[in-house]
């Protein structure tokens, strides 16, 4: 194993002013470089570190034989902080990313704060490229292990109060994670190859939905519900238990736990399936089950009505009471996201199914 230490800038939406180290895997911590340009309004740079194994075989196309060294080092670097990336946005309350390089039409942001700031008006666009970049930048990044640490180490809450009360982002929080971080990471990197694939595409999932969530909110909700739709039929796929398939092939159900309200046939379709992994890992209680069932409608709504949310085709006007209640369903909808990979992780896989009937109160918090 041949090994490559890397430190470069990526972004959050919440300030970082602590450290955080996960083993010998990764660490991030504020970029506090002087010479670093910094905002308080969005966007907050942050250093993150990480080591690639050079000798991993990289495929690349024969065109471009003559470019495999550059290439495979490209395609190792970008995997390895893509999942890192993807990792710590879909198991915490905050989305990080890296800025793509791309060239666009623009100006310069304006000083609000001066009285010059009016002056925007006066301008006339310029094409710009979107590169975070400084005079010391390429010197910085040139480590060969993990560097040592003056700043102050992570905060933690408590699992429970993390993801539930007030997981929202906020410029005038600071970085946090929950009590449970470690053991999730540790529970991730213990995967064997073939499922922790699985996990970085739920991972992906998720990462679509933040980056989706003030441009295209249908589409950022249903990234959200396939993240959890995806490790369902994973989880489920060669479940045999107290469901019993008259044709392996077909799925034709002969007998199951959980019966159709209506016809009282023998139930394990995709609904069914969603809201017994949701009893399983995430919650059991009745109010839990009845956020379950809001998710899953707008999620049919969308998907076989063509339904689109408030916002996503017009401006809205005089809709408050449905657009906040939009609202509170994608943000329910995106931590029941995050809880359901990060408690089959630590719970899972193949737990015991909770096969509470649809029709039956729920009464166990």
């Amino acid at each position: 194993m041949k090994i490559r230490f890397y430190k470069t800038i990526i972004f959050s939406k919440t300030p970082l002013k602590s450290h955080f180290r996960y083993k010998d895997e990764f660490q991030i911590y504020p970029c506090d470089s002087p010479e670093a340009p910094q905002t308080d309004r969005f966007d907050f740079p942050l250093f993150i570190e990480f080591w690639v194994d050079e000798d991993e075989k990289v495929e690349v196309p024969i065109e471009y034989e003559e470019f495999t060294s550059l290439l495979a080092e490209t395609s190792l670097y970008t995997k390895k902080l893509n999942r890192i990336i993807r990792l710590l946005s879909a198991i915490t309350n905050h989305e990080f990313s890296s800025y793509p390089v791309e060239v666009k039409w623009g100006v310069p942001m304006p000083d609000l704060k001066q009285e010059n700031s009016g002056k925007i008006n006066s301008q006339s666009s310029r094409l710009f490229m979107s590169l975070y970049t400084y005079s010391t930048m390429r010197t910085e990044s040139q480590i060969t292990e993990f560097s040592s640490q003056s700043h102050k180490s992570m905060g933690y809450r408590k699992h429970h109060d993390y993801y539930l009360n007030d997981p929202f982002e906020d410029i005038k929080k600071e970085i946090d994670f929950p009590d449970t971080i470690n053991s999730t990471l540790e529970k991730y990197y213990d995967l064997e190859s073939k499922t922790q694939l699985l996990v970085d595409t739920i991972c992906h999932l998720i990462k679509n939905g933040l980056t989706l969530e003030t441009k295209m909110k249908s589409l950022s909700f249903l990234a959200f519900v396939s993240s959890i739709e995806t490790l369902i039929n994973h989880e489920y796929k060669t479940f045999k238990g107290d469901v019993e398939f008259e044709c392996d092939g077909c799925q034709t159900i002969k007998s199951s736990p959980v019966n159709c309200k209506k016809c009282g046939r023998p139930s394990w379709g995709i609904s069914t399936k969603f809201y017994t992994f949701l009893r399983t890992y995430v919650a059991y209680s009745e109010e839990a089950v009845k956020k379950f069932k809001r998710v899953y409608g707008m999620r049919s709504k969308i998907v076989h009505t063509g339904v689109l949310l408030l916002g996503d085709e017009f401006i809205t006007w005089g809709n408050s009471d449905v657009e906040q209640s939009q609202f509170e369903i994608r943000a329910e909808t995106k931590q029941l996201a995050r809880l359901s990979v990060i408690l089959w992780l630590l719970d899972g896989p193949n737990k015991t199914p909770n096969f509470e009937s649809d029709d039956k109160q729920i009464t166990n918090s």
